[in-house]
């Protein structure tokens, strides 16, 4: 979907449903924006280290999205550095935040921190817009502009002398960068900013709170759904407002082609032209089913919060290991009023001497859903249990889960087919 918004531009010199009539009064003048601190970053996992001597050496943190090398003779004695995903509070920020460490090292020559981005965490946005900020002591974001882009592998990379907190951030966001509408329903969508804002001291800039800008909203036009200017009737309209925002209108139906992407082109103040895309997901009632006799169907991915296989189900020690290995919810909602009727089938294993006997439970009952996507769930016989739904994830609380062994009140994670 994100292709689907870049691949179009066009250009008319006159009006449009893209573009107001260019006989617009100049934008109002904007307060100057100034740079505001954040909080610090929680730890989310333990630390990733490694001794590194006067030899150099890399590190990477344990999920791949950042990298670290350190150059032959940048340390003169052997450090331990390491690596610690933490909260991320960073302005504009894109996928999580790092504390690299220790932060009182000191390099001979520039550590190089490469970042690894992909298509989801930079909806909204596009790559030339990528930049890396770090925190410093009094809690501000740095600007770190000399970045190395590469598109086609989705790095962006920085030379640094020092360790603190680090994240990915981006200059310009079309907002909201994805939604979830019914058909009819509108969504206003805007282009904000987190502008460059020069530091007391004159020398790393610093990074301002995001917001909209008028001036900014004078520089956004051409807008698209799927790559048709203005939309239509089949995927939705975008029109533009008075204050050079946009508001999309979903068709009256689902379209097939979905989520549709909603694009416009946002010249940055540099001059440079870029296609920004929010996705948005046309839905009749809880979820878009693939066809009008067809379920909504999720596929079980966590068990306890554990990717599947899960091996963690209670059982005295005389008792066989059960393994949940795969699970299916479906969720039937034919009149698109958020309500209907659900099945879950969940498959484990249970390790024999004689061989491995693979065995299912499956319940079924009723749901009803409220506009913010939780759920109600009750189970035919009398129990019941929650759930929410949020783009194609579908998380469960308290389910009833019975094995031969084990009887738990789990909490279940899915995934959209």
């Amino acid at each position: 979907m994100l292709l689907a918004g870049c691949g179009s531009s066009s250009s008319d010199d006159g009006p449009s449903q893209r573009d107001p009539p260019p006989a617009q009064d100049p934008p109002g003048q904007e307060q100057p924006r100034a740079a505001v601190p954040t909080e610090i970053g929680n730890p989310l996992e333990a630390a990733v280290t490694q001794a590194i001597g006067s030899a150099g050496g890399v590190l990477e943190s344990a999920d791949g999205t950042i990298r670290v090398e350190i150059p032959a003779g940048a340390l003169a004695a052997e450090q331990i550095v390491s690596i610690q995903p933490i909260s991320n509070h960073a302005h504009g920020k894109i996928g999580s935040a790092f504390r690299l460490g220790p932060e009182e090292v000191s390099f001979a020559s520039p550590a190089r921190l490469t970042f690894q981005f992909t298509s989801e965490q930079i909806l909204g946005t596009a790559p030339e817009l990528l930049r890396v900020a770090s925190q410093n002591s009094e809690r501000f974001w740095e600007l770190h502009e000399a970045v190395t882009l590469d598109v086609e592998v989705g790095t962006v990379s920085v030379d640094t002398t020092h360790f603190s907190d680090w994240s990915l951030v981006t200059g310009a966001l079309l907002s909201p960068e994805s939604a979830t509408v019914k058909p009819g329903e509108t969504v206003s969508l805007s282009v904000v900013t987190c502008e460059r804002v020069q530091s007391d001291d004159l020398l790393a800039p610093l990074v301002a709170e995001c917001r909209p800008s008028e001036v900014i909203r004078n520089l956004v036009r051409n807008w698209s759904v799927n790559g048709t200017p203005g939309g239509d009737g089949n995927v939705g309209t975008v029109s533009v407002q008075d204050d050079r925002s946009a508001l999309y209108t979903a068709p009256a139906d689902a379209p097939q082609q979905n989520p549709v992407a909603v694009s416009a082109q946002y010249t940055t103040l540099q001059g440079e032209l870029v296609t920004l895309v929010s996705n948005i997901r046309v839905q009749a009632g809880l979820c878009t089913p693939p066809s009008p006799a067809e379920p909504c169907a999720f596929n079980l991915v966590e068990f306890n919060a554990e990717a599947l296989p899960y091996e963690g189900l209670p059982r005295e020690s005389w008792e066989n290991v059960e393994t949940v290995t795969s699970g299916r919810l479906s969720l039937w909602d034919f009149d698109g009023d958020g309500a209907g009727t659900w099945s879950l089938r969940i498959v484990w294993v249970e390790s024999r001497l004689s061989g491995d006997l693979e065995q299912f439970e499956q319940l079924a009952g009723d749901f009803t859903s409220d506009a913010a996507g939780r759920l109600s769930f009750t189970v035919l016989g009398g129990s019941s249990f929650t759930g929410s739904l949020q783009q194609d994830q579908l998380t469960i609380e308290g389910y009833p889960f019975s094995s031969q062994n084990a009887s738990v009140s789990a909490q279940l994670g899915f995934r959209r087919n």
